[in-house]
């Protein structure tokens, strides 16, 4: 296994990066905004831009100074469309009976048949997951991670990733349909 090592951010790099927050943050932030719609999830967009910025600071110190906007500016449409697209593929609808009251029942809307997935059992199959493909299964489709930063914060390869969360889907499956029996 190898393990991926960055170089240390230098002090310079990082008070770069600040006068880059300072000022271009606000427009930045008007930027995803117009996007996505909503202020917390423009908020987001903008800070996903400047840790990609503290991540991969190589990137952002080839940019000529006067072309440094246009570049923060094309990452954070990026960051935005990501975003959107993530939200939709996670999108999911609470079943809300006539009452008004909720169920603990989610229904999956990009499903041409209504799948009803109870929650409580889907809780209690996570929990008894083996802790490696739990902690992988969640930072990828809860916290919404790439397999690349799930790669380097568990110092694994990204096909190892991939593995385990092929295999808790798998064994997640298998746990769901023997509760339903």
């Amino acid at each position: 296994m190898r393990i991926r090592k960055r170089k240390p951010i230098g002090k310079k790099t990082i008070k770069y990066i600040e006068k880059l927050y300072e000022a271009y943050s606000r427009k930045l932030f008007c930027i995803a905004k117009n996007h996505v719609k909503d202020n917390d999830l423009a908020q987001d967009v903008v800070q996903s831009v400047f840790e990609k910025a503290l991540v991969y600071p190589e990137s952002i110190l080839k940019v000529p100074e006067e072309e440094v906007f246009y570049f923060l500016t094309a990452i954070t449409k990026n960051e935005s469309f990501t975003l959107l697209k993530n939200e939709k593929n996670n999108e999911h609808e609470s079943l809300t009976y006539e009452d008004g009251s909720e169920g603990d029942f989610v229904e999956d809307p990009r499903d041409n048949y209504l799948q009803m997935i109870d929650l409580e059992s889907l809780k209690q199959n996570l929990a008894a997951l083996p802790r490696r493909h739990r902690d992988t299964i969640l930072f990828r489709y809860v916290y919404g991670l790439k397999c690349k930063e799930i790669a380097d914060l568990f110092r694994i390869t990204e096909r190892s990733v991939k593995n385990r969360c092929r295999e808790a889907r798998e064994l997640l499956r298998q746990m769901m349909e023997a509760d339903e029996l």
